[in-house]
C-alpha cells in the first residue's frame, strides 16, 4: 500500500484533493516530489455519488484543517479510521505530523484535529493504517533523518502513544508505506543515505517493538516512492529505481517478509516508474506510475497471483502532462485510478471497464 492506501469499495469514495485555486498548481513546489498538496489548508473532497459510474460525479469539499495561517495538508494518506474518514498528514508551517478524522461516515460531519508528533521537523511521508484496532502512522523525521511509527491508543485516534523511531541509521525514513503484514505492522521505505530500498517489520500487532530492518535492493539508487501490500498471502513492493529509470517490484518469499525474492523490472521504456501505487486487482498485483519521459499516466498487472511475470504496460492517460501522485483502489469490482494533471493543475480519475484493466474508460 501507498502512502495512498488501496482499499475496495462499492459505494462513495473519497479522495483527498486540494480545492484552492491559487495553490493547486504548485504541486510541484513542495518539499520533495512526494508532496500532493502546497496549500494553506487541507481539504477533504469527497465524491457523494458512487464513482462506478465514472466522470461526472457531483464533488464537495469541506475544510478538515485550516491551520495556523501558514500552509498545512502535506503529504496526505487517508483511511477509515473506526468507520468515519481519517486523514494523517505534515503541517508545514508547525513542522508536525497530524491526524484528523470526521465524525459522520460519509465525511460530512465536523473534523477533529489532533496533533500528534511536535519533536522537531516531522511528518513528512505519513501512511495511515488502521493497527490492531486502532490508527496507526509510519512516517519521516526530518530533523535526525530517522523512520518513525506511532499509534493511538484508542479507535479514533483521539489520543496518542509515544512516537518510535523505528530505524535510526542516518538519512532513512521517506516514502514511507505502512501495511499488516501476518498480523503486524510492516514499512517500506527509502534509505537516502545508500540510495537502497528497506522493509521493517514489528514484532508484536501494535508495534511496540520491532525487528531489525532489511535491504531489499542496493543495486544503484533505488526505493523511491515505495507501495507495500500483501500479494498472494506474502508482502511485495512496488518502487522506483532512480539509477535506471524503471519501475521495479519485489516480492517476499515468506509472510512476515524475512526473506525476499530478487526485484524484478516492469517498465524500462525511458524514464519510468515514479509515484507507484501497488494494489491487488482481479487476484494479481497491478501497479499504477507515471512516465516521466512522455508524462502519462501508466498501468501495468502481473499474470499470475505472485506477480513473477507481468503483462504489458499500457498508457491509460496522455493528454498534456498527466499521471503524478497516482493512488489505485479497486471500484465497484474495477480498478481505479486519481492522479494528477500537471498540465491544467488538476484531479483527475479513470476506471477500468473490466475487473483485470485490460481496457479503461
Amino acid at each position: 500500500m501507498r502512502s495512498s492506501h488501496q482499499k475496495s469499495f462499492s459505494g462513495s469514495v473519497s479522495i483527498l484533493l486540494e480545492r484552492s485555486a491559487s495553490n493547486r498548481r504548485n504541486l510541484l513546489s513542495g518539499n520533495s516530489p512526494r508532496c500532493a498538496v502546497f496549500s494553506r489548508c487541507l481539504a477533504l473532497a469527497l465524491v457523494v455519488s458512487t464513482l462506478a459510474a465514472s466522470f461526472g460525479q457531483t464533488v464537495t469539499t469541506a475544510i478538515a484543517d485550516r491551520g495556523s495561517g501558514g500552509s498545512t495538508g502535506l503529504y496526505t494518506s487517508q483511511a477509515i479510521v473506526n468507520g468515519t474518514p481519517a486523514v494523517a498528514y505534515y503541517n508545514n508551517t508547525d513542522t508536525n505530523l497530524m491526524f484528523a478524522r470526521n465524525s459522520a461516515a460519509d465525511g460530512s460531519g465536523t473534523w477533529s484535529v489532533t496533533t500528534v508528533d511536535t519533536i522537531g521537523t516531522v511528518g513528512q511521508y505519513p501512511s495511515l493504517v488502521v493497527v490492531n484496532g486502532n490508527p496507526a502512522i509510519s512516517y519521516f523525521d526530518q530533523t535526525n533523518g530517522h523512520l518513525k511509527y506511532v499509534r493511538a491508543t484508542d479507535a479514533s485516534g483521539t489520543a496518542w502513544g509515544t512516537p518510535l523511531t523505528v530505524d535510526s541509521a542516518s538519512g532513512v525514513g521517506q516514502y514511507t508505506s505502512l501495511a499488516v503484514v501476518n498480523g503486524n505492522p510492516a514499512i517500506s521505505y527509502n534509505d537516502f543515505t545508500n540510495g537502497d530500498l528497506k522493509f521493517v517489520r514489528a514484532t508484536d500487532a501494535s508495534g511496540t517493538a520491532w525487528a531489525t530492518p532489511l535491504t531489499l535492493d542496493s543495486t544503484g539508487t533505488v526505493g523511491q516512492y515505495t507501495s507495500l501490500a500483501v500479494v498472494n498471502g506474502d508482502p511485495a513492493i512496488s518502487y522506483f529505481d532512480a539509477s535506471n529509470g524503471d519501475l521495479k517490484y519485489v516480492r517476499a518469499t515468506d509472510a512476515s517478509g524475512s526473506a525476499w525474492g530478487t526485484p524484478l523490472t516492469l517498465d524500462s521504456a525511458g524514464l519510468v516508474g515514479s509515484d507507484t501505487s501497488l494494489a491487488v486487482v482481479n487476484g494479481n498485483p497491478a501497479i499504477s506510475y507515471y512516465d516521466l519521459t512522455n508524462g502519462d499516466l501508466k498501468y501495468v498487472r502481473a499474470t499470475d497471483a505472485s506477480g513473477s511475470t507481468w503483462g504489458s504496460p499500457l498508457i491509460l492517460d496522455s493528454t498534456g502532462t498527466v499521471g503524478q501522485y497516482t493512488s489505485l483502489a479497486v471500484v465497484n469490482g474495477n480498478p481505479a485510478i486519481s492522479y494528477f494533471d500537471n498540465t491544467n493543475g488538476d484531479l483527475k480519475y479513470v476506471r477500468a471497464t473490466d475487473a483485470s484493466g485490460s481496457a479503461w474508460g
